[in-house]
């Protein structure tokens, strides 16, 4: 084998593919990347974990074709540190020469004959997703997947299609994030959930893609194909039953109110090291009437603090009413959104918070599941506040019939009213676990 090529391609080649590699490889053959150059003057890049795979290719000028595995970790290193300007690679009996403008290096490869080929889909449905929309798509829904090895089915990202309609979804038992939008055309139902690792390279690959480039998805034998311009990505589907997400969101809501993204975002940050550590619970009052959203947190052994921001009311019972959170969660959840504005949704205090884009290019939403905490009285002396003792709600455990439309609705615990400033002394909280009907 023999070719030119510059430094900057062959850079960007090497550190894409090598993203497909594992960092601790089960057979040396698998620490490698396969180079591949082809006749047509097109070289070919793979790397590989068995359950996904990473190609890139490029077109440069090819002298003679041939085929070489070579240590990934070696030669992204030699590569990167190498100057910029054409490098002239030559193969012979698997060692592959390097030489730049001021010397040359040798690496030594493996047998190209044990590198283990990617798995190819027959008869697979093709499905075009703009890439822009996929890439936000992955954005807003990769951090509410599990880390859970245990529950392998909670660690990937379940896409589902049916007529012009396409989703994906992914939960880690106490929240979820949905996300919709439309296709070109019809397509026959089909559903399938991708590993996490396998969209968050995918994701990588997706933020040097051009806005006008659209992603084919080839989907068979429990393989998925996601076919870019300069790169493709095979991964192996994960198999078993993704829960119910549907049943789980509510179709209607009494609240629905309004708050700029930023405000919050940075009163978050402000108040949230002062929460119970353990479950880091934040308790926000709307007050309707003053349009204004109140947050409180606290700690018996740290402080306290409370903070506040001006909210709009699209919809709305007319009276006060506090929810609490988890303060991570709802940080995430606004970290993942990109509009000006978010829009909470809820019906009553221990059912679930819907958080919403107000605008944006897809139909996105975050489903946190509420705390339960009495006191949503207004702090006088902050240094009073107790500390909340709960549990979260595990998502993946709930059970939710197919006539539901509340997944709260059928809540044994579901007896929490709205919350009112009764007085400005503060009382004893105990926070306490939503109980909700079981998937």
């Amino acid at each position: 084998m023999k070719l030119i090529i510059t430094q900057s391609v062959l850079a960007e080649l090497l550190e894409t593919a090598k993203n497909g590699i594992s960092t601790k490889p089960i057979d040396p053959i698998l620490g490698s990347l396969l180079i591949e150059a082809s006749d047509s003057g097109r070289l070919t890049v793979i790397g590989t974990d068995l359950n996904v795979s990473i190609k890139t290719t490029a077109i440069t000028n090819i002298i003679r074709s041939g085929v070489v595995a070579l240590n990934a970790k070696l030669l992204v290193d030699t590569v990167n540190n190498l100057g910029s300007g054409e490098l002239d690679i030559e193969v012979s009996d698997r060692a592959c020469v390097i030489s730049h403008s001021t010397g040359k290096c040798r690496i030594i490869g493996g047998n190209p004959e044990d590198f283990p080929s990617i798995p190819e889909t027959e008869n697979p449905t093709e499905i075009s997703i703009p890439s822009k929309k996929l890439q936000a798509a992955l954005e807003a829904c990769l951090y509410c997947s599990s880390a859970d090895e245990t529950k392998l089915i909670l660690t990937g990202v379940h896409f589902q299609l049916q007529g012009e309609n396409w989703s994906c979804a992914s939960t880690d038992g106490h929240r979820l994030a949905f996300v919709s939008s439309k296709l070109e055309r019809n397509y026959e139902p089909l559903s399938f959930t991708v590993p996490r690792r396998s969209l968050t390279e995918l994701g990588k690959i997706l933020a040097t893609t051009a806005e006008n480039n659209s992603c084919t998805l080839k989907v068979a034998n429990n393989t998925i194909q996601f076919i870019l311009p300069n790169a493709e990505l095979t991964s192996r589907l994960l198999e078993g039953e993704f829960p119910r997400i549907n049943n789980l969101i509510p179709r209607s809501f009494a609240n629905e109110l309004i708050v700029e993204r930023k405000g919050m975002e940075i009163i978050l940050k402000r108040i949230s090291h002062f929460a119970e550590k353990k479950h880091k619970i934040v308790k926000i009052l709307w007050e309707v009437n003053d349009q204004q959203a109140t947050l409180m947190t606290g700690n018996t052994d740290i402080g306290d603090a409370v903070d506040s921001l001006l909210m709009k009311t699209q919809t709305s019972i007319g009276e006060n009413i506090g929810i609490g959170v988890n303060s991570s969660y709802l940080q995430e959840a606004l970290k993942h959104i990109s509009t000006d504005e978010i829009l909470f949704r809820f019906n009553k205090p221990l059912q679930p918070v819907i958080i919403s884009p107000v605008g944006g290019l897809l139909d996105q939403l975050t489903l946190i599941m509420p705390v339960d905490v009495q006191d949503f009285d207004k702090p006088e002396n902050l240094a009073t506040t107790s500390k909340p003792e709960t549990e979260t709600v595990d998502i993946s455990e709930q059970e939710v019939s197919n006539e539901t439309t509340n997944i709260a609705e059928t809540s044994p615990s579901d007896t929490a009213s709205t919350s009112k400033s009764k007085s400005r002394k503060r009382n004893k909280q105990e926070a306490k676990p939503v109980e909700t009907a079981a998937l």
